[in-house]
């Protein structure tokens, strides 16, 4: 209710729809641009803050997508299932660490 636009993408046709209906003759529908299809083939539009709740098969194409969008996000709220995040977050000589890791310590804080 308080952005001043959401900008929603959501692969499923049905919940897209339900999507629609939730927000049919409220004034949230003036805000809200929903993109029907695969975030990883869409070309994202502007945004400055991304809030996901990622399923596991596309966290890491995902979050690379997002760290190179070009302007940089100033924030990225990010949802991954438990193994993927302490990868991200992983301190080096970890087990954990990865070229994951260092992506998301150069382009952010993790």
């Amino acid at each position: 209710e308080k952005g001043r636009k959401v900008i929603a993408i959501e692969q499923d046709p049905r919940l897209a729809a339900e999507l629609t209906k939730r927000v049919q003759n409220t004034p949230l529908k003036a805000k809200l641009q929903l993109i029907v299809g695969d975030v990883l083939k869409t070309d994202l539009p502007f945004f400055d803050i991304c809030v996901s709740n990622t399923p596991y098969q596309i966290s890491s194409p995902l979050l690379f997508k997002l760290l190179a969008h070009e302007p940089v996000p100033r924030a990225l709220v990010l949802m991954f299932q438990r193994e993927f995040a302490l990868r991200c977050v992983a301190n080096a000589g970890d087990e954990l660490y990865s070229r994951l890791t260092v992506n998301v310590n150069m382009y952010g804080k993790p």
